[in-house]
């Protein structure tokens, strides 16, 4: 039984295209040098998450104080125990007129989203520089995005929207997830029009 699931995958595996090997090879590399790098060195001093989060909290400070010119905002870093890990989490607690909103913790600062779209980017063939230009295009609309999703999370927390927990865990998710496959589907064209027309 195993022997024939070895088979099978060996078969298939010499079925793929040269390219689209190399190109898994390396996403698969990049991906598991990216969980030992967070989870052996970056994860539990929050040497990446915090200040992210922070980033993304001003952001949505910044917009909803726009959205509500007449109230106060302000963010409020709150750490407490988990109830099941017994860890501390902290997160950015947004603030409208004193008012707790949304708070906005570690996983809500789209750094998987950034390192996913980023990899994605290194494990296709492509110039540096193009690579450069499109991460540095992709992690700014990506940001924005995740900007947008925090305060219009805040707002249906805020009016005590029905909806605003499927919006927080799917559909929201869904769309910025949606964003970062429009943004690689866009790399590639420009990838494989720049090669047609050098050739």
């Amino acid at each position: 039984m195993l022997m024939n699931v070895i088979g099978w995958l060996k078969t298939t595996w010499s079925d793929i295209p040269k390219e689209i090997q190399v190109f898994l090879k390396r996403a698969a590399l990049i991906f598991i040098i990216w969980k030992l790098i967070y989870h052996l060195f970056l994860f539990n001093g929050r040497i990446i998450d915090a200040p992210l989060t922070h980033i993304s909290s001003a952001g949505a400070r910044w917009t909803l104080q726009q959205m509500h010119p007449g109230s106060e905002t302000g963010i409020r870093e709150e750490c407490n125990p988990d109830l099941v890990t017994n860890e501390i989490v902290c997160m950015d607690m947004l603030l409208l007129s004193g008012r707790k909103v949304v708070g906005v913790a570690d996983p809500c600062n789209a750094l998987e989203l950034y390192v996913l779209y980023i990899g994605f980017l290194f494990s296709f063939p492509s110039s540096f520089k193009k690579i450069l230009l499109f991460s540095i295009i992709g992690v700014a609309a990506i940001y924005i995005a995740n900007i947008i999703r925090l305060v219009l999370l805040a707002q249906m927390y805020l009016h005590n929207m029905s909806a605003r927990d499927f919006a927080h865990h799917y559909l929201f998710k869904a769309v910025v997830y949606a964003l970062t496959f429009v943004l690689w589907v866009l790399f590639v064209k420009k990838t494989q029009k720049d090669e047609v027309a050098a050739a």
